[in-house]
């Protein structure tokens, strides 16, 4: 009886050493990215097929550039939800080289510049 005694109390000793430590370390890691933009997704990765994530993957698209200038709602292959009641540009919209939603904000390889009808 001893035994099961001594293995108990090593075992809640163990336990009352253990569990403040994965709680502060899962604290810890909740709060990484406090104070972090968080991007809003415009299609689920896990909801698209093989083939539209690997078009996606293969023009290296990112839900937000690191270049405002070099955005989807500059790109010629991208066409925005109308307004809304307030003016504001719906974050996503139409990209015609996925074929799918994509990020206002986002960017790919495939880029280009709107033509303005300009010069």
């Amino acid at each position: 009886m001893s035994k099961q005694f001594e293995f108990s109390r090593r075992s809640l000793v163990k336990c009352g050493v253990q569990v403040p430590i994965i709680s502060a370390a899962a604290g810890l890691l909740a709060a990484c990215g406090d104070g972090e933009e968080k991007v809003a997704l415009c299609a689920d990765p896990n909801s698209l097929s093989f083939g539209e994530n690997s078009i996606r993957q293969a023009n290296k698209y990112t839900e937000a550039t690191t270049d405002p200038e070099n955005d989807c709602l500059n790109c010629a292959f991208f066409t925005p939800e109308p307004p809304d009641a307030n003016g504001e540009i719906p974050n996503c919209g139409h990209c015609s080289i996925f074929e799918g939603l994509a990020s206002k904000n986002g960017y790919c390889e495939s880029w280009s510049t709107k033509d303005t009808g300009q010069g």
